[in-house]
């Protein structure tokens, strides 16, 4: 489904032998080549109108005005909370879609534009072998995490989402009580430090909000690109799929004039081999494997479960004493 999605891309090109199958490298899928590809050759090519950008939330019809008053209000750092209520609004509207249509075989909620691609995400633990710590329970971050290196970023990261849930619930709590043909009220946007003028209809953020925001932020986290010289951000279609690999055999480019993004054979592909990515800025680079795992889910180069790490007292996760 992703892959025609994307070939239905006004501007998105696809060699045709492209595929997508189970990964060799973990659960989840990756895209292969079902024959020999020469080096240099276009594997596909994704238009920026396939990505999901910013623009996508701050000129949303319902939610874009109150988006971009966000972003003045709460500088770059909003940039990242509008991108993910877009993100879970999205998601959200995709799932009310398939239930409409499997309780009444037709849905009056439309799919999402990006429905398709939305649906590779990592929305909950274990999709595509992700173990973020956005996804652990509380009491998961206190006992396996408490007394390392990772544990105040891990605390300070989900309460930075549970404040974003809060704040995106009043702005597209509307928007989403009405694609699910749920009564609305007109009380309009209110900052949660605001009191209420009148009790809201239910207690606490609207059904399915809190975890779509939380998988929003993991995809952001985890697999968003640079969009242009500025602090934006997008996620791009199939590209995000490739695994990593510090001897990637593709290569990417961003063209800074129309924001089309290009992948390329780095040298002749034989049939049936996996598309390997390199990602990893130089920050990336030198970052340490704790601060590396609270962002990304995985310590780069190790197999090995993250439980193991934590029960062996991994010097990746605790600070050791110098001996004298």
């Amino acid at each position: 489904a992703l892959l025609d999605w994307v070939k239905a891309q006004d501007g998105a090109e696809i060699h045709p032998a492209v595929e997508l199958r189970p990964s060799t490298l973990g659960d989840g899928y990756g895209a292969f080549v079902g024959s020999a590809v020469p080096e240099g050759e276009l594997l596909f090519a994704i238009p920026r109108s396939a990505c999901v950008t910013l623009e996508d939330g701050t000129e949303d019809p319902a939610c874009g005005p109150t988006y971009r008053k966000l972003i003045e209000k709460a500088g770059p750092g909003g940039n990242t909370v509008v991108l993910a209520g877009f993100l879970a609004t999205e998601r959200l509207r995709s799932l009310e879609h398939v239930k409409q249509k499997q309780e009444n075989g037709q849905a009056t909620c439309a799919n999402s534009l990006f429905g398709p691609y939305i649906d590779t995400l990592p929305w909950e633990r274990g999709t595509n072998n992700q173990e973020h710590i956005l996804f652990w329970e509380k009491d998961d971050v206190d006992a396996l995490l408490k007394g390392t290196m990772a544990y105040d970023e891990a605390v300070s990261l989900r309460g930075e989402v549970e404040l974003a849930t809060t704040v995106l619930d009043g702005i597209v709590r509307k928007t989403i009580r009405a694609f699910r043909g749920e009564a609305t009220d007109d009380s309009g946007f209110k900052w949660p430090w605001q009191v209420p003028l009148e009790p809201t209809t239910s207690p606490g953020p609207v059904k399915g909000l809190p975890e779509a925001v939380t998988g929003a932020f993991v995809s952001l986290l985890t697999r968003a690109f640079q969009d242009g010289d500025g602090d934006e951000e997008k996620l791009v279609p199939l590209l995000d799929l490739l695994q990593h690999s510090d001897e990637p055999n593709v290569s990417h480019v961003m063209r800074k004039e129309d924001g089309r993004v290009e992948v390329r054979a780095r040298r002749t592909l034989q049939p049936d081999e996996e598309l390997l990515n390199q990602y990893r800025s130089e920050l990336e680079e030198s970052m340490p494997y704790h601060r590396f795992f609270t962002r990304f889910g995985f310590v780069p180069g190790i197999q090995e479960p993250v439980q193991n790490l934590l029960r062996d007292k991994s010097s990746i996760f605790f600070a050791q004493k110098a001996e004298v």
